[in-house]
């Protein structure tokens, strides 16, 4: 199931972009920043990732770490069986994006597999769970951008 939260407030968005710029900022900068105390910093933050609405992590380039094919998966698939496959994908090490799309596709997954052999492997695999009726791929050969940051200046 879907759900958005309105609960985030003008607040809430000035600390997500403080660590949007960066992610290992301390606390205290942040509160410093902000003019609000390092506490209420502290809570906000949490409370934000305790409802799923935020995750400080750190990006590895695929691409500048050694040898390796990104490509994006389009499946379609049955709907009795769609909860079941996503949950399966999301399993896997190589797909660090799973979807549920409309259109064309029904998950959109992206993938990180070795070379191509382990790319058509890949595509075995996903052609064998259940209820996957189609397989689309497109091999990424260039990442021009790419953004995990909310446009926080969106209007609401």
């Amino acid at each position: 199931m879907i759900t958005h939260s309105n609960r985030i407030d003008e607040l809430d968005r000035n600390i997500i972009r403080e660590l949007q710029s960066d992610g290992r900022r301390p606390l205290r900068e942040v509160a410093r920043n902000l003019g609000i105390a390092e506490a209420t910093v502290r809570l906000r933050l949490k409370r934000l990732q305790d409802e799923g609405m935020l995750q400080v992590v750190a990006f590895a380039d695929p691409t500048k770490l050694g040898p390796s094919h990104m490509a994006l998966l389009f499946l379609t698939v049955t709907p009795a069986r769609h909860a079941d496959v996503v949950r399966e994908l999301s399993d896997w090490i190589e797909v660090s994006y799973l979807s549920t799309t409309l259109g064309d596709a029904d998950i959109c997954a992206q993938v990180v597999c070795a070379d191509q052999p382990a790319l058509w492997d890949m595509r075995q695999k996903v052609c064998a769970l259940e209820g996957v009726t189609a397989v689309r791929i497109l091999s990424e050969v260039d990442v021009h951008k790419i953004r995990f940051a909310l446009p926080l200046d969106i209007p609401q």
